[in-house]
C-alpha cells in the first residue's frame, strides 16, 4: 500500500511541476500514515482517500509556491495549522525555512509534536499552543515572520488584528481561500487600513479542481 502511495505522491506531484525527492517522498508519506492513524481517534481531517490527501492537503499546502517565493532561510508562522497544513507541507518541501505553528487545540497539538519527531525535524520548528491573539501581543512574534499564512482561520477581516502585526515591514500574508473571496476582500479592506496594511495581489491556484485563491497582504510602504 506505502509503495503505490508513494508512486502516486511521486507522479501528481510530478504532473504539477514539483518534483520530489526520495526523502521528501519518505516524509510525505510518514505525514499521510500518521494523519490516518491518529484521526481514527482524533478529529484531524475528513480527507482519508489517498488521492484526496495528495491534493486537497499536500498540493494544495505548496501550489502557492507557483506565485510566491518562499525562499531558504526565510520565517514562516503557520497560524491555526491543524494537522500541519499548510506549515508541514512546505517545510518539507523547502527543508531550510524556519517554521513556527500556532494551534490552540491540545490534541492537534500532541499529533504535531510527534509528527514533527518522526519527520526529524530539528529546532528549525517550532510549535505554539496558544491563541494567535495572544501571540500576536509577545515581543517573540511582533514584526518576526517574511511569510505569516492562514488555511482554516475566520475571515479575512477577523483575522487581521493578529497577523498583521506579524510580519516584518516587508513581510507578506498568504491567506488561503476558496468561498466568497471577493466579498472577504472588501470586507477587511478598512480593517487592513487601519492597521497599515492593504492588498498586493489576488492568485487563483494553477490546479484547477483546488478551486484554491491565495490573497496576498503586505504593510503599506509609506516611502513611496
Amino acid at each position: 500500500m506505502e509503495e503505490h502511495f508513494c508512486q502516486l505522491l511521486q507522479d501528481e506531484f510530478s504532473k504539477h511541476g514539483f518534483p520530489l525527492q526520495l526523502k521528501q517522498i519518505h516524509q510525505l508519506t510518514v505525514f499521510r500514515t500518521e494523519l490516518l492513524r491518529w484521526n481514527t481517534r482524533t478529529n484531524l481531517t475528513a480527507i482519508r482517500e489517498d488521492t484526496e490527501i495528495i491534493y486537497r492537503h499536500f498540493l494544495d499546502s505548496i501550489s502557492v509556491l507557483t506565485h510566491c517565493n518562499i525562499r531558504t532561510g526565510d520565517s514562516v508562522v503557520d497560524i491555526g495549522t491543524g494537522a500541519g497544513f499548510p506549515g508541514i507541507v512546505l517545510k518539507i518541501y523547502i527543508p531550510d525555512i524556519r517554521l513556527t505553528l500556532i494551534e490552540v487545540s491540545q490534541k492537534k497539538v500532541a499529533f504535531l509534536r510527534f509528527l514533527i519527531s518522526q519527520l526529524g525535524f530539528d529546532s528549525s520548528v517550532k510549535i505554539c499552543a496558544e491563541r494567535a491573539e495572544i501571540c500576536s501581543r509577545d515581543d517573540e512574534f511582533v514584526n518576526s515572520y517574511d511569510w505569516v499564512l492562514t488555511r482554516y482561520i475566520t475571515s479575512l477581516n477577523t483575522s487581521v488584528k493578529y497577523c498583521v502585526p506579524m510580519l516584518k515591514p516587508t513581510g507578506r500574508w498568504i491567506a488561503y481561500k476558496s468561498k466568497e473571496t471577493e466579498r472577504e476582500i472588501r470586507q477587511s479592506e478598512k480593517t487592513l487600513k487601519e492597521f497599515g496594511a492593504e492588498i498586493r495581489n489576488v492568485h487563483k491556484s494553477n490546479i484547477a479542481h483546488l478551486n484554491r485563491s491565495y490573497v496576498i497582504i503586505g504593510r503599506i510602504d509609506h516611502g513611496n
